[in-house]
Order: structure tokens, then sequence, then C-alpha cells
């Protein structure tokens, strides 16, 4: 059934309905693969406990404090989201030669689309919104310089997974990566594995990042080994040492980002966004002399991940 959009400001719990929509349309999200922290108003904190070194010679009756010999830190990090805007204007009278013209209304005074057309448009708009969400969750970077590909494509609200990995020197990286090809891809994989924490290596939940191009040389790298890899016919496993390999929109090439990943608690990878208070979706008329329409939408969004050292990155 379409979505009867009328000439109506849409906020509160309406405006939730259509942000989450435009949240989960991307794939990180909408492949279970980053949780979605809904309704932060201005900030979240990210709680952390790491308990270490609690194993010790046992005793009849422990002193304290000075048999309490484990090291436990309580820390946190944080989710801010940052706010940005789509807006765009149009008339309805630029339909009128198009395919459901025989829907507009007769008198040009009220020449409104048809609710079942909103809704198309507003598909559309949202469709153009999950792309540059998917980009942004992973790529973008506050401080980008100017002409740089981020500030080029507007990926400067926040900062994205990869953005923050690749600052984080607490992160594993791989060392002397070079630029992936179908002969390196699987060394490449192999080294991102090795240089995880090794108390998430067997995690069901691990999974490799890649962009489309990264996954493109995996596949091709199977079809071209001879009598050990895969029929031609046949599209490529996107499977590596036993753990998933997720092609994502937003990737950056020459990268591979390996992290828990799920959509509860238990992921590595959180996004927030306050789609309550401050985010709404409006469609109107632009004033009431005027034949313009106006589509409006206000989003608030921020990334981040609970352990650096439960990722390991790949990355020139």
């Amino acid at each position: 059934m379409p979505l009867a959009i009328q000439d109506t400001t849409y906020a509160g719990e309406a405006a939730s309905q259509f942000i989450v929509k435009s949240v989960v349309g991307n794939e990180l999200v909408a492949g279970g693969h980053a949780y979605v922290k809904d309704g932060i108003k201005k900030k979240f904190t990210i709680p952390r406990l790491t308990v270490r070194d609690i194993i010790q010679d046992s005793k009849p009756t422990p002193v304290s404090p000075t048999d309490a010999k484990g090291d436990s830190k309580v820390d946190a990090r944080t989710l801010e989201p940052m706010e940005y805007m789509v807006y765009d204007e149009f008339n309805p009278r630029d339909y009128e030669d198009h395919w459901f013209a025989s829907q507009l209304n007769e008198t040009l005074i009220d020449r409104r689309l048809p609710v079942t057309i909103e809704s198309v448009i507003i598909q559309e708009y949202l469709k153009v919104h999950n792309q540059y969400l998917g980009q942004a969750v992973l790529q973008s970077n506050k401080a980008a310089a100017a002409g740089s590909f981020q500030a080029l494509n507007k990926l400067t609200y926040f900062d994205g997974l990869i953005t923050r990995a690749r600052l984080d020197v607490a992160v594993p990286k791989v060392p002397s990566p070079v630029a992936l090809t179908e002969a390196n891809v699987a060394a490449a994989f192999k080294g991102t594995l090795a240089a995880v924490n090794k108390n998430v290596l067997y995690d069901p939940a691990l999974k490799f990042f890649v962009s489309y191009a990264t996954a493109q040389l995996w596949e091709n790298a199977q079809q071209n080994a001879g009598f050990k890899g895969i029929d031609n016919t046949q599209a490529g496993l996107m499977r590596f040492g036993g753990r998933t390999v997720v092609p994502l929109y937003g990737m950056p090439d020459n990268t591979i980002l390996l992290a828990k990943g799920s959509a509860d608690l238990k992921s590595n990878l959180w996004i927030g966004m306050n789609s309550v208070d401050d985010a709404s979706l409006t469609f109107q008329r632009l004033q009431n002399n005027s034949e313009l329409y106006f589509i409006k939408m206000l989003m608030k969004v921020d990334t981040n991940y609970g352990f650096s050292e439960e990722l390991a990155l790949y990355t020139l």
C-alpha cells in the first residue's frame, strides 16, 4: 500500500519512522552489521568495562585491599550526532507531460501532486540519501581538507568509522599495505586476520568489510585460481577463512575493515542518531501564493566503535 503523505509537516513519532527508514536503507545497517542507537538528544555514552589480571594464588582469607589485584577500568566512547539537512523545491506542473499527468488536479490553481506520487518522490529522495549515508558512516571526516573527496561530497558533518579507525593508534593496522589486486587480495585478508586481537578471532560476528571493487577482486581471484577455484559461471563466495566478506557501497577501495558487526548491542560498530526531537520531514507548498512545493529533512548522525583493539584495518 503506498504511503499517503498529505500537505503536512511530519515530526515526532512520524518523523522517527521516516528517518529510521532512511538510516536502515544503507547497507551497513540493512545487512545487520551495525547497531543503531536511536533517540540521542545530544550525546550518548557507550560504556566499556575492561577487566584484567584477576587470577592469583589462593588464600584462606584474602587481605583487603592488598590482595585486590584485579586491573579493572571503566571508561566510555561517545556518540554525539551532528546535524545536516536535505532540501529541494519543485513545481508539480513539471509533471504535466509525465505518465501520471492524468492524476493531477484539473484546475491549475490547485495543481498539486496526488498522494501516491508524493510517496514516490519521497522514496526517491530517501534512496539518494541512503546512498549518501552509506558513504558518510564510513568515510566522513570533519577535518577534511578543501577539495578532498569528503569535502566535495559533503562528507564532513561527523567522523565515519574508517576515518576514526585510521586516526586511532590503538586500532591494529596491517603493516606495509599496498594497492589491492587479484594477486594479493587473499594475502591482504590473511594479514588483516593476523592483526586482529586474538580474543575476538573466533567470534562468529567477526566480518571483513570491503568496497565493491575489492569484493570483485576477491571474486575474480577465486575464478582464476584454476582447479582450486570456482566455476566461472558461479558467483564468488564472499567468505575468507570462514569469516563473511561484506561488500559495502560506501567503503573506500584498497581498504579492509575487520570487526564484530551485528544489529544488537554485541556489535563493535555503532551508529547514533536523533530521529525524534530534532528530525523532521516536510513535504508541502512553499507558501500560500506559490505553486512550488518543497521537501525538507533534518538529520543528526554520528558513528563510533566500542573497542579499538577489537578492530583490524588494512588501508593505504
